[in-house]
C-alpha cells in the first residue's frame, strides 16, 4: 500500500530543492564573474609593451579611465580572501591592480602571476593570514614593498622633509572597522602602528609640490598625506607627465570614476584642504 506524502515532507523537499538551486546559482555567478575577470585580464595583456616599468604602469592606468569608483572594495571580506576586481575600484585597488597587471605584462603574462603579485603587494610578506596581514596603512605598504624591491620611496630625493606624525587612526577609530572587534586583531594592529611610528618618514609639503613636479616620472605612485589626526594618507594615484607638469590618474570619489585631473598636481592638492602634502614611490623592474 502506498504511503501518502504529507505536506511537511513536501515543504522540506521544496526547501532542500531551493537550497540546492541557490548553491548552483551562486556557483554559476561566481564562475561567470571569474570568466569575466580573466577576459578583462587578457585584454589588458594585449596592451602594447613599453620599455620601462613606469610607462607600462601609466599605459595600464589609462586603460582604466572611466571605470566606476566603488568605495571600500576590500572590506566586507571576513575570511580575508584575495579580492580581484576590474569593474569597480577605489584609489588603493586601482594602484594595486595596475602595478600587478604591469608586473604580469612584463614578467609572465599569466593570470596566476597577476594574482601572485597582487598578493605580494597587498599583504605582509605576501602571505594572507587574516585581517592584520593586510598592509592597511600606505606608509607601511610603501615600506614593505620597498623592502622586497618592487618600488623605491623617492620622497626625500624630490624635495621631501621629515614627516613626523603619530599614526593610530585605525585603533583609535575601531568602531569604523568591524574586523578589529576581536581583541587579538586589535592588539596586532596596535603593534603594527607602533612599528610604523618607530620608522623615519618624509613628505613633500603641498607648498613645495610644484617645485617637485619636474622630477616626477610617468607611472610614479603618489599618496597624499592627511590632516586627519592619526591618519597617514587620504588618497593615492598614478602620475602622468605633460611637459614639466604632473597630472594625477586616480579613482575619484567626487568624479565617481577613474579620471585624470584637469589641473596639474600642485593645483589639485591645493584644492583639497585635508591633503597636507604627498609621498612618492617609483616602481622597479625585479
Amino acid at each position: 500500500m502506498f504511503k501518502t506524502v504529507t505536506y511537511p515532507v513536501l515543504k522540506d523537499f521544496r526547501m532542500i530543492r531551493f537550497v540546492v538551486l541557490s548553491i548552483l546559482l551562486l556557483s554559476s555567478v561566481a564562475s561567470f564573474g571569474q570568466a569575466g575577470l580573466q577576459k578583462t585580464f587578457v585584454q589588458k595583456m594585449e596592451l602594447p609593451a613599453t620599455p620601462d616599468m613606469g610607462t607600462q604602469v601609466l599605459r595600464i592606468s589609462e586603460s582604466f579611465l572611466g571605470t566606476p569608483y566603488v568605495a571600500g572594495t576590500l572590506e566586507g571580506n571576513p575570511s580575508e580572501r584575495l579580492v580581484c576586481k576590474f569593474d569597480g575600484l577605489d584609489c588603493t585597488t586601482l594602484v594595486e591592480s595596475v602595478i600587478a597587471l604591469a608586473v604580469a605584462k612584463r614578467e609572465n603574462s599569466s593570470f596566476e602571476e597577476y594574482k601572485n603579485e597582487l598578493t605580494r603587494l597587498r599583504y605582509r610578506e605576501g602571505v594572507i593570514d587574516g585581517y592584520p596581514s593586510r598592509l592597511h596603512y600606505i606608509l607601511d605598504w610603501m615600506y614593505e614593498n620597498q623592502k622586497r624591491g618592487r618600488l623605491e620611496d623617492i620622497t626625500a630625493k624630490v624635495g621631501g622633509v621629515p614627516f613626523t606624525k603619530e599614526i593610530n587612526f585605525m585603533t583609535t577609530h575601531a568602531n569604523l572597522y568591524p574586523s578589529l572587534a576581536p581583541s587579538d586583531v586589535y592588539e596586532k594592529l596596535k603593534e603594527q602602528e607602533s612599528v610604523i611610528n618607530s620608522r623615519e618618514h618624509s613628505y613633500i609639503p603641498k607648498s613645495a609640490i610644484q617645485k617637485a613636479e619636474p622630477m616626477l616620472h610617468d607611472g610614479d605612485i603618489v599618496a597624499f598625506t592627511s590632516s586627519v589626526e592619526g591618519l597617514d594618507v587620504n588618497h593615492m594615484g598614478i602620475i602622468s607627465k605633460v611637459g614639466s607638469r604632473a597630472y594625477l590618474i586616480h579613482a575619484s570619489l567626487t568624479g565617481k570614476k577613474v579620471i585624470m585631473t584637469n589641473v596639474p598636481l600642485a593645483e589639485y592638492v591645493a584644492s583639497v584642504p585635508k591633503h597636507t602634502g604627498m609621498i612618492v614611490a617609483r616602481l622597479n623592474d625585479i
